[in-house]
């Protein structure tokens, strides 16, 4: 699968065996998905790693196995977000369990083993490591990409499921000799829902990272004489390009002599109404989308930028979001204008040296950030980041220390 959320998963992955660890993968066979990167997976193949998939019962089934399905609309993925978590817990892969289940069994009696690993969300493949950690006696070490039951993109329909989900998550917890999560403001949700007398979850923050051999490629070209704006992934739920859109309009308006000196790429996916807002302020000469990209040749355009943006939408609970993305970012190691709200974002943004940043819907405030980086620009003077602190987030570091979790588990 492409899109942020593999990445972490298939690095550690790629870098384990550096420090002595041979994973073997037991995943899904595909099903419909928004987006596939064969560049990901030939990373996992390169270090010679085994990948059993099994079959799963799950709705991306009906798309059709591999096939690569339209982003819907946002109105249309909160319906089918809502139903889906209104019928199935912990998430619509539980009918992965039982193939998962007797695959993972019949690894586990074949080879020999040290330790089990999962990643969540789908909060399923935790449901189905405890289940081979119990049944073999292995230690268990589980992973949180984001927030389960705090999870601010997660409907609860009832109290009935939340009450579930909560024991589901506890549970998962309790038969995990360590937890690892990407931010402090998770692990302090895990602890807090969880700490009872006598338990206390082993939770460790691994943050997320970039991989210094993906930007071991040239930019794409580019004639330098615009100033260049790069997204880079989707859009969804709270977080849109709305704000820097019309922001982007107000700096025009303000200052027409820009506008043949600036332009706005979007490397990724981008929903229609947010494309339809585009053409409404008058933006279409200088906004340009990419499409999906392959892993590497998206960082390529990270590496033609002059400025990297993100944002992270204003909502309950958005503060422990930390998105992929920004480390992303930090690997290219350019400026980045963040349209985010305080929380776990903002935090890692601080020691960076090179970031603006601004609330994610004040319109005004993006427009004077907008205003300022493209003086920066002009005059030659845009920041640069802190090297050392860069270097926290290499891919190769980060497997290191889930290598020492692991050994320190057995």
């Amino acid at each position: 699968m492409g899109l942020s959320g593999v990445q972490r998963v298939a690095k550690f992955v790629k870098y384990l065996p550096e420090h002595g660890w041979r994973p073997t993968v037991l995943t899904a066979a595909p099903g419909g998905y928004f987006a596939y990167d064969a560049s990901l997976l030939a990373d996992v193949e390169a270090a010679g790693t085994e990948v059993v998939r099994t079959a799963s019962w799950d709705p991306t089934r009906l798309f059709g196995r591999g096939r690569t399905v339209a982003l819907p609309a946002e109105r249309a993925r909160r319906w089918w977000a809502g139903l889906s978590q209104f019928a199935f817990i912990p998430d619509n892969k539980v009918g992965w369990w039982p193939h998962a289940g007797r695959a993972g069994r019949r690894l586990l009696r074949a080879g020999t083993f040290d330790a089990i690993f999962s990643s969540a969300p789908p909060y399923t493949a935790h449901l189905v490591a405890v289940h081979l950690a119990r049944w073999s006696g292995l230690p268990l070490i589980t992973d949180f990409r984001d927030d389960w039951v705090g999870n601010p993109r997660h409907v609860y329909p009832t109290p009935l499921h939340r009450a579930l989900h909560r024991r589901l998550e506890h549970r998962v917890l309790r038969a995990s000799r360590h937890a690892t999560t990407i931010n402090t403001y998770i692990r302090d949700a895990l602890l807090a829902r969880n700490t009872r007398p006598g338990f206390t979850p082993s939770v460790t923050v691994l943050p997320q990272g970039f991989d210094p051999a993906d930007f071991d490629v040239p930019p794409v070209p580019r004639d330098g004489t615009r100033m260049r704006l790069v997204y880079s992934g989707i859009f969804y739920d709270a977080q849109t390009p709305d704000a820097f859109l019309q922001a982007l309009a107000l700096l025009l308006a303000r200052r027409p002599g820009v506008r043949p000196h600036v332009e706005a790429v979007f490397v990724g996916l981008v929903p229609g109404a947010s494309r339809a807002l585009a053409t409404a302020l008058g933006l279409d000469d200088l906004v340009h989308y990419t499409g999906y990209l392959p892993h590497r040749e998206a960082v390529r355009h990270l590496r033609a930028a002059d400025v990297l943006w993100m944002t992270v939408g204003r909502r309950p609970g958005a503060e422990g979001i930390s998105t992929s993305k920004l480390y992303e970012y930090f690997g290219a190691q350019k400026p980045i204008l963040a349209l985010v709200p305080e929380g776990a974002v903002r935090e890692a943004l601080a020691p960076y040296g090179a970031a603006v940043v601004t609330g994610p819907d004040d319109v005004e405030a993006v427009a004077d950030a907008l205003e300022g980086l493209y003086e920066r620009w002009r005059a030659g003077s845009l920041p640069a980041p802190d090297r050392a602190y860069v270097r926290r987030f290499d891919r190769r570091r980060l497997a290191g220390e889930l290598a020492a979790l692991l050994g320190g588990a057995g």
